[in-house]
């Protein structure tokens, strides 16, 4: 019986935690993370001001909060999916369709990006963040290797190419580039993914067959 209770308590404190983050983006979405205070992400939460407190230190770690749940949402897929297993393309996409459909964080990324910029707590942690997240993509990607679906290429650089896609989607997207908002993200995916798999070298037709053209070096 005490163990129940502990446990539904524990589940009425995260209830009430993402339900506070959830205020939290709001508020930082109306008013901007200067001008956001305790004050308004509690009316907005319909919490009392002193509460938040119990579950976060101050406004900065609130914002570093969210990113953890970025950070959650956006490697949710980052596995080799039973379904996706031997095929490359697949698992790719579902990697990339994991970090780009994720519209409604947009806004929150920018700006942890911008108070990375300014406020050297943020970004410490910011930068421990990334180097966990990073350390989890090289070791997905060396075991891609290893599996053999992957050709030996540097994981490290392979884990920057992916991040590099993400942040520039990001970045086009939140500027309000029209082009890209009329693209459903998962044809780009799998474009973007049929050049990194495929790679950009010609095809040449042979005998009505298309075969990829192979640069010999002697």
């Amino acid at each position: 019986m005490k163990t129940k209770k502990i446990a539904r308590k524990k589940q009425q404190v995260e209830l009430l935690r993402n339900e506070i983050l959830k205020a939290a983006v709001e508020v930082f979405k109306e008013c901007g993370y200067e001008k956001a205070t305790i004050k308004k992400i509690a009316e907005k939460a319909e919490v009392a001001d002193g509460s938040i407190y119990n579950y976060f230190e101050n406004k900065r770690d609130v914002l570093l909060s969210l990113f953890e749940k970025m950070k959650e949402a956006t490697t949710v897929n980052f596995t080799i999916l039973p379904e996706n297993k031997g095929d490359l393309s697949k698992i790719l996409s579902s990697i990339m369709i994991a970090q780009l459909d994720q519209n409604s964080i947009v806004p929150m990324f920018t700006l942890l990006l911008h108070e990375a910029g300014v406020d050297p707590v943020v970004r410490k942690k910011f930068n421990e963040q990334l180097k966990e997240m990073r350390n989890e993509r090289v070791d997905f990607y060396r075991q891609l290797e290893k599996s053999g679906l992957l050709r030996k290429v540097s994981a490290s650089t392979m884990t920057i190419l992916m991040s590099v896609i993400a942040i520039g989607y990001t970045t086009l997207l939140e500027s309000g580039d029209a082009a890209l908002l009329k693209i459903p993200v998962e044809k780009l995916v799998n474009e973007i993914v049929d050049i990194l798999v495929n790679d950009l070298k010609p095809m040449k037709a042979k005998n009505g067959v298309v075969f990829k053209e192979e640069i010999i070096k002697n």
